[in-house]
């Protein structure tokens, strides 16, 4: 996962982020209230080199001395020193168990030992301190060897008596809970990672682009404000949606250029991709530019197109492929361009031996002789093998991805299908892709509010000022 897209995960998760972070915080701030409260004392000795009064003895003492708190400070946490503290002190504790509470450590170039005691107790920290102290300036005084006159060559003094502490040193409230939401973050963004990668959805074309050698025919912008309108040019002639799928229809004269009549089977991965949105569109866009287009929903399990394009759809394949009516009865035609439509009809118990069968072929065939393009609505191809059997009768098949909607390796899979099926793929659709930095100047350019004069005359004579004019097709233009 690059940069970006780790970026872009934070950015759209935030939320779940703050709040896992937020929890972390409570239960670093529940920790501090429930953990027992611990207290810290310190008591430090100094060891001193007695030697000569010149500089030089006083270098090699300085040098002795700072050697000798090193060795010392290993032999503060012994039994021959702890032995002693527990007998002195009355502890309940044994050496090893009193050797966790205490902490010996040397200044660097220092000659200075700094014992530190932690317990529940304020007060017998303190006391524990200064026994350790005490304790190790008795071995030490027994343990070093003597000079001849039967004096030691160190010295161990106690320069800082251990006090008892007023303020617990653990746990501390605000280290607790700063943890506590570090931690918090470290797992929410482990997690949304983990989820990416495991689950991880197909967002952008440039996605797309790194799955594969893929020819991307284009893309549609995610638009939330649509609800009811699906077919673009029945919404607004000039909007970016329409405009999205101007540019498909001029990637899709470039396919298939050897014949003049063209079938493009489109299908998904997976339901919910918004194919039949799209196929609704390019069957659309296609009419609008003057070519006889046919739409033919051969989604037989779960048809939408009636629906979406305000159709009835009781009659319609189905029915022909039965034999119950002719091919142009159960035709309609949608919108002022001529558009026919072929819906699914009435749901069929065997889709997959209906679609494969010889008069489906024949159907299809005949569609393609008849119109100069004809645009097949087809199933997903992970549930079912619809498509795979439609796209086999004309090399090939679109896919459309949605953006958000399809997991990678859905997308993987349903193109290792169109492998093994022999089936090529033709291209790629990607649909409900996020608004990229170029979506506000084409917005402006292709504005549903678009002037046909300018601002300062007035509205053409016979027409009211502001009139929304359709845009002219080829077909008008050869009318």
């Amino acid at each position: 996962m690059d940069g970006r897209r780790l970026f872009r995960l934070l950015l759209t998760r935030w939320m779940i982020i703050v709040a896992v972070v937020e929890l972390g915080a409570l239960g670093g701030a529940a920790f501090t209230l429930l953990a027992t409260p611990k207290y810290t004392a310190e008591s430090e000795l100094l060891v001193s080199a007695l030697g000569g009064e010149s500089t030089t003895d006083l270098a090699q003492g300085n040098s002795y001395s700072q050697s000798q708190a090193r060795n010392f400070s290993l032999i503060a946490t012994r039994n021959s020193v702890l032995d002693p503290v527990i007998s002195t002190l009355g502890l309940h504790t044994t050496t090893g168990a009193l050797s966790q509470q205490i902490s010996v450590s040397v200044p660097l170039n220092t000659s200075l030992i700094s014992v530190s005691v932690e317990d529940t107790s304020p007060s017998r920290a303190a006391a524990i301190a200064n026994a350790v102290g005490a304790s190790l300036s008795n071995v030490v005084s027994n343990v070093t060897p003597r000079r001849s006159d039967g004096t030691l060559p160190v010295s161990l003094q106690t320069v800082q008596q251990a006090t008892v502490p007023r303020a617990q040193s653990s746990p501390n409230a605000s280290v607790s809970i700063l943890l506590g939401a570090l931690l918090g973050f470290v797992v929410a963004v482990a997690v949304l990672v983990g989820r990416e990668l495991v689950g991880a959805k197909v967002r952008s074309t440039d996605q797309l682009r790194q799955l594969g050698d893929l020819t991307i025919l284009g893309s549609v912008a995610q638009d939330r404000s649509i609800t009811g309108n699906f077919v673009a040019l029945g919404s607004s002639a000039y909007s970016r949606r329409a405009e999205e799928f101007r540019q498909l229809r001029t990637s899709l004269r470039f396919l298939q250029t050897g014949k003049d009549r063209k079938v493009f089977v489109v299908t998904s991965s997976v339901p919910g991709e918004g194919k039949s949105v799209t196929a609704a569109n390019l069957a659309a866009v296609l009419a609008a530019s003057g070519s006889s287009v046919c739409l033919v929903e051969a989604d037989l399990r779960r048809p939408s197109l009636g629906a979406y394009l305000d159709l009835e759809d009781s009659v319609g394949l189905t029915s022909v492929l039965a034999g119950d009516v002719g091919v142009d009865d159960a035709m309609q035609t949608w919108g002022s361009d001529g558009l026919r439509v072929l819906l699914a009809g009435q749901i069929p118990p065997n889709p997959s031996e209906l679609l494969s069968s010889l008069a489906a072929e024949e159907l299809f065939v005949v569609l393609s002789d008849r119109f100069d393009t004809v645009i097949v609505d087809c199933p997903p191809l992970l549930p079912v093998t619809d498509a795979a059997i439609i796209a086999r009768y004309f090399d090939g098949a679109i896919m459309v991805v949605g953006c958000g909607t399809v997991q990678v390796r859905e997308f993987r899979r349903s193109l290792e299908m169109l492998d093994a099926a022999g089936v090529p793929l033709l291209g790629v659709i990607a649909n409900r892709t996020p608004a990229d930095a170029e979506s506000k100047y084409q917005r402006a350019y292709t504005s549903t509010e678009r002037s046909t004069t300018p601002e300062s005359a007035p509205a053409p004579t016979g027409e009211p000022e502001g009139h929304l004019r359709r845009e002219p097709s080829d077909a008008d233009a050869r009318r």
